[in-house]
């Protein structure tokens, strides 16, 4: 095999591992947790991006502003387990 030859194999190999990578990204991007509280609703992304929030009309009036950290810290809190799980159970290991 000459260097040509060797060089155009490798950058191949490069360009479909990229391909691959870039493939795996685009999928990951449209991954969703979502959490329902019943008072709360929640959806984020897989880079933790926080999508959608909604809150129940009394939780505005009903709640003090600890109640509602609460409220809030708990919907959150089940997100992240929601994707904890996920990814241990799609690559194996913690999220990092």
């Amino acid at each position: 095999m000459s260097d040509k030859d060797l060089v155009e194999s490798v950058l191949r190999e490069l360009s479909e591992a990229a391909d691959k990578w870039e493939a795996l990204v685009a999928q990951a991007e449209n991954v969703t947790y979502s959490v329902d509280l019943g008072d709360v609703h929640a959806v984020a992304n897989s880079d933790g991006r926080l999508l959608k929030l909604t809150l129940h009309p009394g939780v505005m009036t009903g709640y003090s502003h600890a109640e509602l950290a609460d409220r809030l810290n708990v919907a959150l809190a089940a997100l992240r387990e929601e994707a904890e799980a996920e990814n241990e159970a799609r690559y194996g290991g913690p999220l990092q």
